[in-house]
């Protein structure tokens, strides 16, 4: 990934400089303006990824140069720097946009850790894009990714049936399995659609400023609380309101938000007087939620009644129909490195190791994946040596070993056997990659079944697969062993009385 782009705005050339000199020790690339007219055309030259600016300045303040990058499109992540520890900037410099603020004196290790924070995310861009692409369609032909997993078509359904209601959805479920995406499909859905949607991450706010930030609050209610604010739960009016990572949200901060759930009125701070909003709440998160509520770090009475509807999005592991489809879309959206428009394609033992691979990074680690494996690719194929190796080995059936990248192949005939299995297997030098791994795999299948008694609802626990994609691939290899000459000329040779046994 390449190094981040930074630029330092500040018009005071002594705290330009310090800061400067800390990002360019930390290893980023780094460009100063002493204002922020400069910045903006600094911006319009450079597409610098992050933007470390001051909030007080001459003739234009830092959230105005903010605003106006946004209105040129510029994308750099904002990071916005105060002398003064004044929550109502904060609050103005988040609701414009800015990615977080620090205040002055700024520590050299405070800049550098939030650079890094920045740059361990910067794969969420994409791979938003890329679930939203899947889920609400729109590839590269024109053609919207359908869905084909027993598990996420149940998923669908309950989309489609809680989403024209108001009922309030707990969306749950592994990081980057689209949680965001459903929490706006179910607006777009719903009647609200003409309203707003406001989502709201509550791991990201700080916590002496999430509930003026969700509530509101009045003139004078705290120290430089200059203004009345609205709050979210305002803005979401006659819409809806998506409390992303709902399980980071402060114990004393879930039981105003459940009196707001029960009483749909909130209160500014500061205030005296409730007003009523008419809001539709759709929470989600990657925690779980019951053990939470047993341990005592989450409401149970809130948890009743966020969770009056929950849609469980499923991982990648658990949507293994789903994969050839979605390789195949992912791919239709990116060109090569070089700019060239053709689409990739992907060799067939690739597929099958990407097919095999469990996921746990779900969509955003396939995105990334992919991604790498364009860039390796040489022609207009992605080939097994393009792949990340932990995708590699951690696809490989028990007992067998990639070879390291660039090694010399591996010796072929019967040296080369793979360790058998039941039923044996074929000797490998007359197989491909494909029949070999179909032919572990099924090999395991057979296994854990018997060891489950016959089971094989137990059988497909124990593999971490769904029960449908134990018989599709049973019922495939049944297809096979029919359609296979070799298993057809072995049958010959055993004679007339070993066809009749």
């Amino acid at each position: 990934m390449p190094e981040l782009q930074v630029l330092v705005v500040d018009d005071e050339p002594a705290v330009r400089q310090v800061m400067a000199a800390a990002i360019a020790k930390a290893g980023y690339a780094v460009d100063s303006a002493a204002s922020a007219q400069e910045a903006l055309t600094r911006l319009d030259q450079t597409p610098y990824d992050v933007v470390l600016s001051d909030v007080f300045m001459p003739v234009m303040d830092g959230i105005e140069l903010l605003r106006r990058a946004r209105e040129r499109g510029h994308a750099a992540t904002f990071i916005m720097v105060t002398a003064f520890s004044s929550v109502d900037s904060a609050i103005d410099a988040i609701k414009a946009g800015a990615w977080d603020y620090i205040t002055k004196p700024v520590r050299r290790e405070e800049i550098v850790h939030r650079l890094e924070q920045i740059e361990a995310v910067r794969g969420l861009r994409e791979e938003n894009r890329a679930l939203r692409s899947m889920v609400l369609g729109g590839g590269a032909a024109g053609q919207p990714y359908t869905f084909q997993a027993p598990a996420m078509l149940a998923t669908e359904r309950l989309i489609s049936r809680v989403a024209p209601t108001d009922s309030t959805v707990l969306v749950t479920g592994e990081s980057g399995t689209g949680k965001g995406v459903t929490a706006r499909r179910l607006h777009q859905l719903s009647g609200r659609r003409d309203g707003p949607f406001v989502p709201v991450n509550c791991a990201a706010i700080p916590d002496n400023l999430i509930e003026s930030e969700l509530f509101g609050h009045t003139k004078g209610a705290f120290t430089s609380a200059d203004k009345a604010r609205r709050g979210l739960f305002v803005q979401a009016d006659h819409g809806t309101l998506f409390l992303d990572e709902i399980g980071e949200l402060p114990l004393a901060l879930q039981t105003k938000l459940l009196h707001v759930l029960e009483a749909k009125e909130v209160r500014p701070l500061g205030s005296e007087q409730s007003r009523k909003v008419d809001v539709r709440i759709v929470a989600a998160t990657n925690r779980d939620l019951p053990a939470m509520v047993a341990a005592g770090t989450f409401r149970e009475d809130l948890f009743f009644r966020l969770s009056v509807f929950q849609i469980p999005m499923p991982p990648l592991r658990e949507r293994r129909a789903d994969l050839p489809a979605l390789l195949r879309h992912l791919l239709a959206q990116r060109t090569q490195p070089s700019g060239a428009t053709q689409v990739l394609g992907i060799e067939p033992e690739a597929e099958d190791l990407l097919l095999a691979y469990a996921w746990p990074g779900n969509l955003r680690q396939l995105e990334n994946v992919l991604h790498r494996a364009a860039i390796l690719a040489d022609g207009d194929c992605i080939t097994v040596a393009d792949l990340a190796p932990e995708v590699v080995r951690g696809a490989m059936p028990a007992g067998v070993h990639a070879a390291p990248i660039g090694s010399a192949p591996p010796p072929r005939g019967p040296e080369a056997a793979l360790p058998s299995l039941e039923p044996p297997l074929e000797p490998p030098h007359e197989a491909t990659l494909r029949e070999r791994v179909r032919r572990f795999e099924i090999g395991l299948i057979r296994r854990a079944i018997d060891e489950a008694g016959g089971d094989r609802r137990i059988a497909a626990q124990r593999l971490g697969i769904g029960l449908s994609s134990l018989y599709r691939k049973l019922e495939e290899d049944e297809r096979g062993q029919r359609a296979d000459p070799v298993d057809r000329l072995d049958k010959a040779d055993e004679g007339p009385g070993a066809a009749r046994a």
